[in-house]
């Protein structure tokens, strides 16, 4: 596997247990959690082999994926860093398109069906 490849793994990695976390936050009445939900993906992003905008882009996917409402933090540093409106849409669309196959694919493996109702 690439290094790339690698790197994209860990930030997925690293935003699905982060979008637990920041789910977390917003749902109990006690304010004092959202001030302390220090991320682990920062550091990351910074020593990525993927390079700092594309682990982040990884990320804002992830966290679309997950239904992570602090996603719009990393939509907000990616455009901040010169990404497109067009960019960060095509991105999470490709997740879109990635998580249905995966969500085919192992509904195929254990003989079952995704249909809508």
């Amino acid at each position: 596997m690439t290094p790339a490849v690698e790197a994209a793994k860990s930030a997925a990695s690293v935003m699905a247990m982060n979008n637990v976390y920041y789910r977390f936050v917003h749902l109990p009445s006690n304010p004092e959690y959202k001030t302390n939900a220090g991320s682990a993906a920062d550091e990351l992003a910074r020593q990525s082999l993927c390079g700092q905008n594309r682990f982040r882009a990884v990320g804002l996917a992830v966290s679309a994926i997950n239904g992570c409402g602090a996603c719009n933090a990393h939509e907000k540093t990616l455009r901040q860093v010169g990404a497109s409106l067009g960019y960060n849409s095509n991105g999470v669309r490709f997740a879109a398109i990635v998580q249905s196959v995966a969500v085919a694919s192992e509904a195929a493996r254990h003989g079952t069906s995704q249909r809508a109702e």
